[in-house]
């Protein structure tokens, strides 16, 4: 072969190698579980549990299933890692069994809220309903401060996921109780209560001050603020809403993280396509300062395939990101992990 004719040749092998890869040339790496049907989805660990017909299963990070629990159902999910979980009476432990190292919080459409322990390898130590609501409780939140754990879902009265703008809107309250033993749990307060959809919560606790971050829906897959309140006294009362991004677009909370100079917020969002919901939202990311000053927004994400996305969490994980979300949340509602390099 000429000389002059590798030049065009190794244009056509690099156009091949980067249909491959993908449109941006960004090799793929994670899995794709189609039509899987998934009303959540958590990293646990370096694994994921997630719900499929409101049964939970535990995924590797190739899409692989290494567990599924019999006779447990949950829509919604929140996962608590951690070593030092205060032995439970209930609970006899045997050295094959090991020790507690996940608490997850669970609702599910039976109206319960439970609390359920792990062992490092999944094995189901406890699992207990801890509340029980006459109405709809959704998006639980644990946390353990110190000595106490601290419990939220979000209780709904009226009409839930009212999709009409002119249409009466249930009432969505974020109820906060606390526990010395994850048993027996003490009502505290109502953080916020509003005639809309409040969703997607989140609470993190830095230098003694809580932070409970969330989205405020205008009605179901409309436009949507995403806001954060604070509490100086261990939840007793809250400062706020302040918005962290206005209600634009249909803006879907995955996380928002204490970061070196600051937080980040990672969103799913149709900012760019208003009007289409998940169908058209994809993964952005906005800076703040401590006090939550804005530094940038709406920063698309570098993440693979980031188109048709609601965003379940990111997760850092051996200096990578991992992106774990839905696409085509309300038709095939794939599931599906994507991992690229930390972003700047």
């Amino acid at each position: 072969m000429k000389k002059d004719m590798w030049i065009p040749l190794a244009g056509v092998l690099l156009g091949i190698l980067a249909l491959l890869l993908g449109e941006t040339g960004i090799e793929v790496n994670g899995f794709t579980l189609l039509g899987y049907h998934n009303a959540d989805a958590k990293f646990l660990g370096e694994h994921i549990v997630t719900s499929v017909e409101e049964g939970l299963r535990i995924l590797d990070l190739e899409g692989n299933i290494v567990r599924q629990y019999d006779g447990l159902y949950a829509s919604w999910l929140y996962i608590q890692e951690n070593e030092s979980v205060p032995e439970r009476d209930s609970v006899q432990e045997t050295p094959e069994e090991g020790a507690v190292n996940y608490v997850v919080a669970y609702s599910n459409h039976a109206n319960e809220t439970h609390i359920l322990q792990l062992t490092e390898g999944e094995k189901v130590l406890s699992d207990q309903v801890v509340l029980k609501t006459d109405t709809l409780a959704i998006d639980p939140i644990l946390i353990r401060e110190g000595d106490t754990w601290f419990l939220t879902h979000t209780w709904i009265e009226g009409t839930v996921n009212n999709p009409d703008p002119q249409g009466d809107n249930g009432t969505y309250t974020v109820k906060l109780y606390r526990s010395e033993d994850l048993e027996n749990w003490e009502y505290v307060t109502d953080i916020i209560s509003r005639k809309q959809n409040l969703e997607d919560g989140d609470i993190r606790c830095v230098n003694d001050v809580m932070y409970y971050f969330f989205e405020m829906e205008q009605y179901d897959k409309g436009p949507s603020a995403i806001c954060v309140m604070t509490s100086e006294d261990k939840g007793e009362s809250w400062k706020g809403p302040v918005e962290l991004l206005p209600p634009v677009a249909d803006n879907e909370m995955a996380s928002c993280e204490p970061a070196e100079d600051g937080w980040r917020l990672y969103i799913s969002s149709d900012y760019s396509c208003v009007g289409e919901s998940y169908q058209g939202a994809s993964v952005y990311y906005a800076d703040y300062t401590k006090d939550f000053t804005p530094v940038c927004t709406y920063q698309l994400s570098e993440m693979p395939d980031n188109q048709s996305v609601r965003l379940y969490e990111v997760k850092e994980i051996d200096g990578q990101l991992c992106f774990l979300f839905a696409r085509n949340f309300l038709t095939d509602c794939d599931l599906l992990l994507r991992i690229l390099e930390t972003e700047k």
